[in-house]
């Protein structure tokens, strides 16, 4: 009896064990075949920025392409708030199935460190898609200060302590950071000037309110060639290919100040890696069609694209390589 006994449970035990290979087998199968007809429903890009602005044009630029090649929808949302935090959450906490992306720049290896508790970790909670374009930032001056170069522009400051300010279109921002690394690597004393945008703080430094600012080549480049303002260098490993006659920092002998801000794509973490190469082929498809190149070019934007690994690489290096700066310096959000 005891025989039977333990006869029938093993028939028991390997019927189950088949029954639950065929289910894992049918799971795999629906799971491989939805993602070879990816995508069948509308698509959404997550841009966390107002409408209008150059990410949101990148976004709109890219969603057609997409659009075209997929035939099938694929809409920008605008999530705007908390340095680019909110939207970025949604697509953080989002179905990991492709339908819904991020797109978004450097910000979002920089806010998290911001705050005490961030809702997302940038590293963890997102799988990258590909670094989509880059951008140099201007440290430009009112056309009344009396320096055309960057080392005479050094030197007006050293000489007249805590005299000069400098602009940034928001605190924790790109150009927040960058203006803290050039005070160190300086050794200068200007104090920051916190603008709720780029706007309010181009206006502040044509009106002199402000003596020098950081902004966006497309910012300074119609101004400094009317002579309003003054461009003295451009962030970044290489020149501007907007303001190629303005030297990098490097050029004008301060280091640091060689990062290049991205704009980039990005799925919730677990979205399959088929999902993940499948959107990152067709996006660096729609990035070298030429009239997009021209379109974002006259945006100050340089598109690049990218693989998921190397972006991946740039997203963990530049998270661990921001927050030491903000850290280091204790700017806070909240």
């Amino acid at each position: 009896m005891q025989a039977d006994r333990r006869s029938a449970l093993l028939r028991l035990g390997a019927t189950a064990l088949a029954v639950g290979s065929i289910g894992m087998g049918l799971l795999g199968a629906s799971a491989a075949q939805a993602e070879a007809g990816f995508p069948a429903r509308t698509v959404r890009l997550v841009v966390p920025y107002p409408a209008g602005g150059a990410t949101d044009v990148l976004a709109r630029a890219i969603a057609d392409g997409l659009g075209k090649a997929w035939k099938r929808p694929v809409v920008v949302e605008n999530r705007p708030g908390a340095s680019s935090m909110i939207g970025s959450d949604v697509v953080a906490k989002a179905e990991p199935d492709g339908y819904t992306a991020l797109l978004t720049i450097t910000t979002l290896v920089q806010a998290p460190s911001l705050y005490a508790k961030p809702p997302f970790d940038p590293v963890k909670d997102f799988v990258p898609v590909t670094e989509l374009g880059t951008t140099s930032l201007v440290f430009a001056v009112h056309n009344s200060v009396p320096a055309t170069s960057l080392k005479e522009f050094i030197a007006l400051v050293r000489a007249r302590p805590k005299q000069f300010s400098y602009g940034s279109y928001g605190t924790g921002s790109s150009g927040h950071l960058y203006g803290e690394i050039f005070n160190e690597a300086a050794r200068l004393d200007m104090v920051h000037v916190s603008y709720k945008g780029e706007a309010p703080e181009l206006n502040d430094l044509l009106g002199g309110q402000v003596p020098m600012a950081v902004i966006s080549v497309m910012g300074a480049r119609p101004h400094a060639a009317s002579g309003r303002l003054q461009a003295l260098a451009v962030t970044g490993a290489s020149r501007s290919p907007q303001l190629p006659d303005v030297p990098t920092f490097r050029e004008s002998g301060i280091a640091g100040m060689d990062m290049t801000g991205w704009f980039g794509l990005l799925l919730p973490a677990g979205t399959p890696r088929p999902i993940v190469d499948k959107f990152s082929a067709d996006v660096n498809r729609v990035l070298a069609q030429p009239d997009i190149k021209a379109r974002m070019n006259d945006l100050g934007i340089v598109l690049t694209g990218s693989t998921p690994d190397a972006f991946n690489q740039t997203v963990q290096s530049d998270y661990a390589r921001w927050g030491k700066v903000i850290r280091t310096r204790n700017i806070r959000l909240d």
